[in-house]
Order: C-alpha cells, then structure tokens, then sequence
C-alpha cells in the first residue's frame, strides 16, 4: 500500500485518483501522523462491498472454496444450465 500525508495528497489528488483505478493498489493518507483514511478505486470498494455482501450469507464461503475446487470437467457447461 502507498503511503502519503495530506499536503501531498492534496496537491497530487487528481493524480492519484488515476494511480488507484490504474494500479488498483490503495494509498493511505495520513493526516498530522495519527488520523489515516485509505484512497481505492470505486471498483476496488465495490468489489470488498459485494465480498462482504456475498460472506454474509451463511454456507456462501463453503459453496465457492467447493466450487474452486470442483474440476471442470464435473462443471455444466454453461449451455446446459438452466435459469
């Protein structure tokens, strides 16, 4: 993660606003040594917000690790599946 302090993160906004939705690496801003704030990209938020969302439910974590491990030859071709 990038490190920066608020003086330079104002004068740099614009440019780092670019670095986070190019790199996808946050920075951290830090103001007067004590209070931090974290700079991502709004894919980046909305990626940890749908996490967060999809964790919540319960066996969601144990259905996608057995899904990851499932070999695809035991998968449905996605033109079978029926929705």
């Amino acid at each position: 993660m990038n490190n920066i302090n608020i003086e330079e993160a104002n004068a740099l906004l614009s440019s780092l606003i670019d670095q986070v939705n190019i790199s996808h690496e946050a920075t951290l801003i830090t103001v007067e040594n004590h209070k931090q704030a974290v700079l991502i990209s709004l894919d980046e938020w909305k990626s940890l917000q749908e996490t967060l969302y999809l964790l919540s439910i319960p066996g969601v974590k144990d259905d996608l690790i057995k899904g990851k491990n499932t070999p695809w030859e035991d998968c449905t071709p996605l033109d079978e599946v029926e929705w």
